[in-house]
């Protein structure tokens, strides 16, 4: 999608020289200082950004290790507590995992998931009323392990790295561009080169940088939005495997299904 925007810059300089007789105002070597600073830039917020991606890029797998573990907990208090109902707990773990995941896809509220999670702890008190009282404890851990994920998430969805250093970051890119555009080459071959490769460069590496410093930019009815998005497939494949653990109640423990 880059592309038609560098191929519209290319006609445009060729355009400019070749038809209007426009044969530049400064030489291309002397743009090389500003074309060193957008690369450092680039560089600079690129690092910052990708720091935060590999973290992000944790927290699925975070998150649907800490659901499994709050369910086993479960499987091991109902198999102490026969009273207990052990398909009602794991449809807790179920709408919780549930709640989480349509929250990524924007299909349900920030408020909304937390409130999952508080029916979450409620099931945590039944326990304790049902004398699971230390099933109960082992399981508030990881409820504060999901809380903290689903918050940092939410952190990172909502604020930005560094606003100012991507508005220098824009300026410089047009900066550059336009000094493309004035500049003059030794050769047709030399310009018909440099100018889409500067500015696929740049314009690129903008878009993805702003791409990646949002890694859980899901939208509705799509599973793989684009290639900065982290991969949800952890927490997809376990709430599979919860969903048919729930249909076979006989089924005790969480590995054999």
């Amino acid at each position: 999608s880059t592309l038609p925007v560098v191929l519209a810059l290319l006609g445009l300089k060729l355009f400019l020289e070749h038809v209007l007789g426009f044969e530049g105002l400064i030489d291309f070597s002397d743009v090389g200082i500003i074309l060193t600073s957008g690369v450092f830039l680039i560089g600079f917020l690129l690092a910052g950004t990708m720091a935060d991606y590999k973290e992000a890029e944790k927290l699925p797998a975070d998150l649907s290790c800490t659901l499994e573990t709050i369910e086993e907990i479960f499987v091991l208090a109902a198999t102490d507590r026969p009273a207990l109902d052990l398909a009602d707990l794991r449809r807790e773990v179920l709408a919780l995992t549930d709640a989480i995941r349509a929250w990524l896809m924007r299909r349900v509220s920030t408020p909304e998931v937390y409130a999952a999670m508080t029916r979450l702890s409620e099931v945590l008190q039944q326990l304790e009323r049902a004398g699971a009282g230390p099933y109960a404890s082992r399981a508030v851990p990881q409820l504060l392990m999901v809380r903290r994920c689903i918050s940092r998430i939410d952190v990172i969805v909502r604020t930005g790295f560094l606003p100012p250093a991507y508005a220098l970051l824009e300026v410089l890119i047009v900066m550059i561009i336009s000094l493309m555009m004035i500049a003059r080459f030794r050769s047709v071959i030399a310009e018909s080169l440099l100018v889409p490769f500067v500015a696929l460069v740049n314009i690129y590496m903008l878009r993805l940088i702003k791409d990646v410093d949002n890694p859980f930019d899901f939208k509705e009815g799509a599973r793989d939005q684009s290639s900065g998005e982290v991969a949800l497939f952890p927490l997809d494949e376990y709430r599979d495997r919860l969903a048919v653990r729930v249909d076979q109640r006989g089924d005790p423990m969480p590995g054999r299904s």
